[in-house]
């Protein structure tokens, strides 16, 4: 009986290691891979992952916290794609700071799609090499679509990023060029 307890909670233990929360910020809006992008601003599409719950109702609840970068740049037009807003947050940068944003199986906005595309936001001014790096905050995911239950807050979450890499000033100036010569052989 002795070794049939400690197996159970080391089971429940390796299960609840499992479980862990992703942020991808995606410039093209495709959560499935990490990629380079050039150009000096963009729309950014944050999605929300999670594993280790095998119920399929479970759920991403929501995010309240702070998402860093590194690079410049200003953010911009906050939209909220989840149910509720606490607090859309506010542009430090390119960093956005106080997101407060949630599902409800209470509300029944309960989506249980993973991953799920939680928040968009522009950059613009960018003049080095931007990404997400940190998030700094709690991210919830209820386990099941219980009306009353109480979701599993994570404070470390792992971060997926693209790359928003800005021009050489001679790239661009070719680029142009390139755009040119197309244009007069048209005529």
């Amino acid at each position: 009986m002795k070794n049939i307890a400690i197996l159970s909670i080391a089971g429940l233990a390796a299960a609840a290691s499992a479980q862990g929360v992703t942020l991808h910020f995606d410039i093209d809006g495709d959560a499935s891979t990490a990629s380079d992008v050039v150009a000096d601003s963009a729309t950014w599409t944050v999605w929300a992952s999670f594993t280790g719950y095998p119920d399929a109702t479970a759920y991403f609840g929501g995010w309240n916290g702070d998402w860093t970068s590194t690079g410049d740049g200003a953010a911009s037009n906050f939209v909220n794609l989840m149910a509720g807003t606490g607090v859309l947050g506010a542009p430090n940068g390119a960093d956005l700071e106080g997101v407060n944003i949630f599902n409800s199986a209470l509300l029944q906005t309960n989506d249980p799609a993973n991953p799920l595309a939680i928040f968009t936001f522009d950059t613009s001014g960018t003049t080095s090499e931007l990404s997400y790096t940190g998030a700094a905050g709690v991210a919830s995911v209820f386990p099941d679509g219980n009306l009353f239950g109480l979701p599993d807050e994570f404070t470390s979450v792992t971060i997926i990023s693209d790359r928003l890499v800005v021009p050489a000033p001679g790239a661009a100036a070719l680029l142009g060029l390139g755009g040119l010569v197309a244009t007069r052989r048209r005529r």
